[in-house]
């Protein structure tokens, strides 16, 4: 996040979709070789892209095989004490929700969720770290339809939690933007540091997954 930006301080996507993230405040910095996006929480300090057919994973595309959705990132969190919306396509209720990553300091053990909505109800897992306001947590959402939910999260060691039951069979296709750092109604911000973060339209394996932790961990103090 802040690899490649333009002159208004929109962030480009790095995938060559042409999916830039429109920029609302904050400041773009590094640590080592890592560059950052830094969000004060304050108002206004998010990035976001409006509802496009890109972005509406449904976990049915008929041309992917592992059907499903991936999405995570690295986050550094100035904060333990609040529910902060970290990457997705949300607001607050499930009818205008479809996929995203929350860190929830206002619970117990700070865990951080990932969460999916069919549109009529929400369906979450968590995985309980030990989150440090001085140290980055890789942060890993996969969705599989019709069977699990997981979520995956590292600081010295990548654990991850499964919810199997009652995952539905496609997500819901809301028409709310896509965002980092708040929800789409500009609400639950982060206040903290977000980096490399990435969405995939497929489901990928425990071993990708810890793949992406492994090589890039070094990069951010692991």
């Amino acid at each position: 996040m802040g690899a490649s930006l333009d002159s208004n301080g929109d962030v480009y996507d790095l995938s060559e979709q042409d999916r830039t993230l429109n920029y609302n405040g904050g400041s773009y910095a590094y640590t080592g070789l890592v560059p950052l996006l830094s969000l004060g929480g304050g108002a206004g300090a998010y990035l976001n892209r409006l509802d496009e057919a890109g972005l509406d994973i449904l976990g049915t595309e008929a041309w992917i095989a592992d059907k499903g959705l991936t999405i995570g990132g690295w986050f550094n969190f100035d904060r333990l004490t609040a529910q902060e919306f970290l990457i997705g396509k949300a607001s607050t209720v499930a009818a205008t929700s479809s996929y995203w990553l929350s860190f929830r300091g206002d619970v117990a053990n700070d865990p951080v969720r990932f969460n999916i909505s069919d549109g009529a109800a929400l369906d979450t897992v968590d995985v309980q770290i030990t989150p440090s306001t001085s140290s980055w947590t890789f942060v890993v959402g996969r969705y599989d339809p019709s069977t699990e939910i997981k979520v995956f999260a590292a600081q010295g060691t990548l654990e991850s939690n499964t919810n199997a039951v009652g995952i539905p069979a496609a997500l819901n296709n809301s028409g709310v933007d896509f965002t980092v750092g708040a929800d789409s109604t500009g609400a639950n911000r982060l206040q903290g540091d977000v980096s490399a973060c990435f969405l995939c339209a497929c489901r990928l394996s425990d071993t990708l997954i810890s793949s992406i932790w492994h090589h890039t961990r070094a990069l951010y103090g692991h």
